[in-house]
């Protein structure tokens, strides 16, 4: 019966975490990138960023998407580095890299 109990519980974390991915991989393809790319991205980004990180991202992202004729490259960089903590702009950057590196 423990074992039982200890495997569902198991498998609710992995729906929980496939949840999560699914949502952040939708929400980067709509912020424009391409399926390819939001897909390999999503695991990365669900597995190191706390839900926190991820709205913060989010806010980001929609601003992005607000102002896209109005501000620069620079000046949305300059913004990510404000609005969002080092740690996920690290992961962020990593797992585009290593995204782009296997594309």
């Amino acid at each position: 019966m423990r074992t039982l109990v200890l495997l569902a519980g198991l498998a609710l974390l992995g729906a929980c975490a496939a949840s999560k991915e699914a949502r952040v991989r939708t929400a980067l393809t709509d912020a424009g990138l391409p399926v390819p790319m939001a897909q390999c991205m999503a695991e990365p980004l669900a597995r190191d960023l706390t839900t926190s990180q991820l709205r913060s991202l989010g806010k980001v992202a929609r601003l992005r998407n607000t102002e896209l004729g109005t501000i620069t490259q620079k000046q949305f960089l300059d913004m990510l580095r404000r609005d969002v903590d080092p740690e996920t702009v690290g992961v962020v950057v990593r797992a585009g890299v290593g995204c782009f590196l296997r594309g």
